[in-house]
């Protein structure tokens, strides 16, 4: 299988002061990665993607606080 690749230029968000950028990779898979690093695993779409990014920008901060 070949790397993929981006589609699409990133689109981004803020969610909970971290910035979230999501993009549709080759294969129709959207990827997110939150303040530069990627989350881990691809999703089927923009919105599933996006989830992916504020729940990690939670999880940020609750270490963060704790």
């Amino acid at each position: 299988m070949p790397p993929s690749r981006a589609l699409t230029r990133p689109e981004f968000f803020v969610a909970l002061a971290h910035s979230l950028a999501i993009t549709c990779m080759t294969g129709g898979r959207w990827t997110v990665s939150v303040d530069g690093e990627p989350v881990q695993g691809s999703f089927e779409s923009q919105a599933e993607a996006w989830a992916a990014g504020v729940r990690e920008a939670d999880t940020r901060n609750r270490q963060r606080s704790a």
